[in-house]
């Protein structure tokens, strides 16, 4: 630990802390220069703080103070001053298929896993697990002789110890002789293997030495605060390079070290019961039985991890990897998460965030369990904010801001297409414990809400190679009320438009794209370059949209479709001339191209005569021509479906094309209605309530015309009594059945009965 973590390092087992726990050291000046230091309740570290503070035992954190080591981060630091000095001597090359410069990599980065790979490992934590861990008879022997081979494998390769390890030593060195001239009568360092052989006897090396290696060093003004930590992140997996793969695990062995292995294959089972599989305590047993089989096998005392999790996957996981990671991520790593009192000292972000929460009158909501509207009351339940008032405003920023961290407590529930531009905001909060320390992760951002979430913004936009969710980042940033990135994110945006190909991917941008720049126009933000963006993409999309829908599957026509429909509209609320204009030239050519998808053909024919591009009479004929039984059952369908999507009231407006649509569905064949009649159904389904009773009526009149006396035709009939959309295609296909089955009784029809039966189905 850093030497000027003095004052606070008892704070971790005396001011209510509750491990995994982290000390951050940041520059007071600026929150981005930090180190954090996670402290578990198995690390030695802690364990040596909490039987010091017990037995009234003095504690010296004696590395590089962090004065020293931000300051190495600093701007104004010349780099001259914590260079390495000379080149790195040459290394001997001890392992095939290794060069120098590989093998210096390899030390630099991680110099026990070099002894780990000699002694048939993967990894140096593998090798440190069976070499120490796992508990030998004789520790104190097993501890010397690592200590030999580091300093063996810092003799034979000396540059694995760079510049900063050298002062990092000489300080510790100097820490413990004066701790040596204090008298006490036995010192124990607790300290990295990799510094061991350097520091475990300070008298070998000159004092004068060591004084040199570290005079005239930059400092920098340092600040402390405690804060959550998890096992996730202690884990490798999460980032944190001195941590292991399994702290969850480790924890157990600290705490029951005699029977680790029979409550880990116990919690085993008991987790995957808790997720409906099968695990009874008899398959546990064996699971331990052949764990400790394998552990012998390999020549170890104990089982590892390893030796769990495999003999866990052949008993309990029944061969399933899918069991096996959830173990893993539950029992192996762990998802326990620490706890610092509110008391305690923390970073200046969330020294932010609750001064925000404070004066936006939110505090009651942040550490509260269980979802709950803002601003809910008796009389409106999910509540809202009204942004033409100041505060409800910035209750809105601080949302988005959190948002753009990544940081969900608050959830923007939809209230219509038209929200952005309306004054109101339902938000729904749900508190997680994790929050406080994801801002601790932010924390290195800024030392506010604003910056940290701007900056987060533009370095997430870097690597975001497609439009769409560039543009939802830039309308993101606009809602959060951060001008000052959005210029960047314009920018970035408009290079990815152009150096996108993908018609159906620009597409999906679009109305996101136009949603923004309205809610540009609405708070009063410029977002010019945004509507230069959508006038340079708009042609392209005109020109690629007839590619776009030509040979493609039902499930991309599908996908297509939804997009089409809200470009259009997102189009619409510009109310640009000029844009429209392009717009529909693509449309037209698109109907009129040969191969596109039906139900892409059927879609523009409908925005065109949406548009007044096409008359009452035209639009007849097309739609006439499209429901030609040469087309085929299901390519008419799919057309109908496209051209009627979102609405029926066309049928309505012009009754030829009810006719049409009637006559084609009573003349089908059975063969070719029962297939399709899901595609219809859904078709109608998207119809208003108020649509599909109008339809209801229509085919009740048609069938009212017909006198039904058949029993099928009653049937139709009886049904026609629940208004909804299935029973508008059942009496149309009952006519049908009517006229095409003259020579066989209708009652006797089982088709006809699977009808009835199907429609009943559809209305529960």
């Amino acid at each position: 630990m850093p030497a000027d973590a003095d004052k606070v390092l008892r704070e971790v087992v005396t001011n209510g802390l509750r491990p995994p726990v982290a000390l951050v050291l940041y520059d007071a000046k600026d929150i981005e220069r930090a180190s954090f230091y996670p402290f578990a309740s198995f690390s030695p570290e802690y364990q040596a703080i909490n039987w010091a503070v017990a037995h009234q035992v003095d504690v010296w954190p004696i590395d590089l103070p962090a004065r020293n080591y931000l300051a190495q981060r600093a701007a104004e630091v010349p780099p001259t001053l914590f260079a390495t000095e000379g080149p790195p001597p040459e290394e001997p090359s001890v392992l095939p298929g290794k060069t120098r410069k590989q093998l210096r990599k390899q030390l630099r980065q991680d110099p026990l896993s070099l002894m780990a790979e000699l002694a048939g490992y993967k990894d140096s934590e593998a090798w440190w697990d069976a070499t120490l861990e796992r508990g030998h008879e004789d520790s104190l022997a097993v501890f010397e002789a690592l200590l030999n081979m580091v300093a063996e494998l810092r003799e034979t390769f000396p540059s694995a110890s760079d510049d900063e390890n050298q002062r990092r030593e000489a300080f510790m060195r100097t820490e413990t002789r004066k701790a040596m001239k204090t008298g006490a009568e036995r010192i124990a360092i607790i300290v990295g293997a990799w510094h061991g052989p350097a520091v475990a006897d300070p008298l070998k090396h000159k004092a004068a030495t060591d004084k040199a290696i570290l005079k005239g060093l930059p400092k920098v003004k340092v600040a402390a605060a405690w804060v959550p930590w998890s096992y996730p992140r202690l884990a490798r997996a999460g980032g944190y390079g001195a941590g292991v793969s399994s702290p969850n695990w480790y924890q157990l062995i600290h705490d029951f070290p005699t029977n680790a292995t029979d409550r880990w294959m116990a919690t085993a089972a008991k987790l995957l019961r808790k997720e409906g599989f099968d695990a009874s305590p008899a398959m546990a047993t064996e699971g331990v039985a052949l764990a400790k089989t394998l552990a012998t096998l390999r020549n170890h005392e104990q089982p590892g991890i390893k030796e769990l999790e495999q003999a866990l996957l052949g008993t309990l996981a029944a061969g399933r990897p899918e069991r096996l990671a959830v173990i893993h991520e539950k029992l192996t790593i762990g998802t326990t998460v620490g706890f610092v009192p509110p008391d305690v000292t923390t970073v200046p972000l969330l020294q932010d965030l609750n001064r925000e929460l404070k004066s936006t009158r939110m505090a009651k909501y942040w550490e509260t369990a269980g979802e709950q509207y803002l601003k809910a009351t008796k009389k409106d339940p999910r509540g809202f904010i009204d942004l033409r008032t100041p505060n409800d405003m910035r209750k809105s920023h601080l949302l988005h801001r959190l948002n753009l961290l990544h940081i969900t407590w608050g959830r923007l529930q939809p209230s219509g297409p038209d929200s952005l531009s309306s004054f109101k905001e339902i938000w729904l909060l749900e508190w997680q414990p994790e929050y406080s320390l994801f801002l601790i992760e932010r924390a290195s951002y800024g030392n506010t809400l604003a910056i940290a979430a701007g900056r987060y913004a533009e370095e997430k936009a870097a690597e975001i190679r497609t439009v769409r969710p560039l543009a939802q980042l830039t309308l993101d940033c606009l809602r959060a009320n951060l001008p000052e990135v959005v210029p960047a994110l314009m920018a970035m945006l408009r290079n990815r438009a152009a150096e996108t190909t993908d018609v159906a991917s620009l597409l999906a941008a679009l109305p996101t794209l136009v949603q923004t720049s309205r809610y540009g126009d609405s708070r009063k933000t410029d977002t010019t370059a945004l509507l230069l963006v959508i006038d340079e993409l708009l042609p392209r999309l005109a020109a690629g949209l007839p590619a776009a829908a030509t040979n493609i599957d039902d499930e991309q026509a599908d996908e297509l479709l939804q997009h089409l429909a809200a470009a259009n509209y997102a189009l619409a609320q510009l109310d640009n001339e000029q844009h429209t204009e392009v717009w529909t030239g693509g449309l037209r050519r698109t109907a009129a191209a040969n191969g596109v998808h039906p139900l892409i053909e059927g879609h523009t024919v409908r925005l065109l005569y949406d548009h007044e591009m096409l008359d009452d009479g035209e639009a007849a004929r097309r739609f006439s021509r499209s429901l030609s039984a040469a087309n085929g059952a299901h390519a008419v369908a799919q057309w109908l479906s496209g051209f009627l999507h979102g609405s029926g009231q066309l049928l309505f407006h012009y009754p030829p094309l009810w006719a049409l649509v009637n006559d084609w569905v009573a003349s089908l064949a059975w063969e070719d209605f029962e297939p399709i009649l899901p595609l219809l159904r859904r078709t109608f389904a998207d119809f208003s309530q108020f649509d599909r009773q109008r339809l209801l009526r229509l085919a009740r009149e048609g069938e009212a015309k017909e006198k039904p006396d058949t029993r099928e035709d009653q049937a139709a009939t009886d049904l026609s009594a629940q208004p909804n959309e299935a029973q508008a295609l059942g009496e149309a296909a009952g006519a049908k059945k009517g006229k095409g089955k003259k020579d066989q009784p209708n009652n006797t029809l089982p088709e006809a009965e699977a009808l009835v039966d199907a429609l009943l189905g559809w209305m529960g």
